[in-house]
């Protein structure tokens, strides 16, 4: 099976997966046994949905955080459920887990370095994955995980949520049908500021201190270091993947190339100096993600597509996105749809 055939089977399975998941997973109980990779926030939070669905158990989890662990726990005991099994054996358990137990799913949310061997792992075990963004975080992992796929014939699933977004979804259906004409320039990006995400007081989950890392709590604990040690659009899916339906992407259509610029750095020392003071630790530390980096890419079909990626400074939230075609666009922050005629 060829690589667009692939993306197309993947996209007819998911809808099938959603109207009737017992007839696409085999399993010896009636019901989809889904395991959990991560129970942190995120994790936590998936977890209460997969467990509102009367067709699934989750019989196993793992993670190395026993403070999380004891959230999850306290999700399955208010739901009436099971407690699972748990692996919290070193980083290194949930190769123990993926080949030990019987799963016909599994979902990933853990810190983005280990999203990629979790995937290949789950899929070389004959297991189905969902796992949040970044799936990946090189070109070659990301050539993994397809092949893998391919050669498994498992599905490997970013849970890219925006994507389902109902505005999201009725442009997509606009242009399908045309109302934009051809189209020919797209933008997207992230721009949140996650100052009080990136540190905290190592207590609670969001903002009172200057923390991360070692001394932090929650992604405070291990996401702020991707800024310390890369300078990059760090989190490009919740732009790029809604737009890259819309673009053909991988469907006839694909990137050929880009060019990503970043400007100085300077948000999250601030951000220290004020609510920590000059002299705290972490005011002396060099971060290399530039506050705003953007990035620019060409499509074979000679459209264009601009992201942008701003978290380190004080902002209102928007994903900044831009269809435009040659009859009309949409806008989203200014709720604005043209068409021309």
């Amino acid at each position: 099976m060829n690589r667009r055939n692939f993306i197309k089977t993947s996209a007819v399975l998911g809808t099938a997966a959603s109207i009737m998941p017992s007839s696409l997973f085999a399993s010896a109980s009636n019901k989809l046994q889904v395991g959990v990779i991560g129970t942190g926030l995120r994790g936590q939070g998936m977890t209460r949905l997969l467990l509102d669905r009367p067709d699934l158990d989750i019989p196993v989890i793992c993670d190395i955080d026993n403070k999380m662990i004891d959230m999850v726990l306290n999700v399955f005991e208010k739901q009436g459920r099971p407690m699972p099994k748990i692996y919290k054996d070193g980083p290194e358990d949930f190769r123990n887990m993926l080949s030990k137990e019987d799963l016909d799913g599994v979902y990933i949310a853990t810190p983005w370095e280990w999203h990629h061997p979790m995937a290949i792992s789950a899929m070389e075990n004959n297991i189905h994955v969902g796992t949040e963004v970044p799936a990946a975080l090189t070109v070659n992992e990301c050539w993994d995980l397809v092949n893998t796929s391919e050669k498994k014939n498992k599905l490997c699933m970013i849970m890219e949520n925006v994507n389902y977004r109902r505005d999201i979804m009725a442009v997509l259906n606009m242009v399908r049908k045309g109302f934009f004409g051809e189209l020919i320039h797209c933008q997207g990006g992230y721009q949140h500021d996650l100052r009080h995400v990136k540190f905290n007081d190592g207590k609670s989950a969001y903002g009172g201190g200057v923390e991360f890392g070692e001394k932090g709590f929650s992604e405070a604990h291990w996401r702020t270091q991707h800024s310390v040690d890369r300078n990059a659009d760090l989190y490009p899916t919740h732009g790029l993947g809604p737009i890259s339906p819309m673009l053909d992407i991988n469907r006839g259509n694909r990137m050929v190339h880009l060019t990503s610029t970043a400007s100085q750095s300077r948000g999250l020392h601030n951000y220290i100096v004020e609510h920590g003071g000059e002299d705290h630790p972490n005011a002396k530390i060099n971060f290399k993600l530039g506050d705003v980096v953007t990035t620019v890419i060409k499509c074979a079909k000679g459209q264009t597509i601009m992201l942008s990626h701003d978290t380190n400074s004080p902002r209102p939230y928007s994903l900044n996105f831009r269809v435009q075609g040659t009859q009309g666009l949409w806008m989203k922050d200014n709720k604005s749809i043209y068409i021309e005629g």
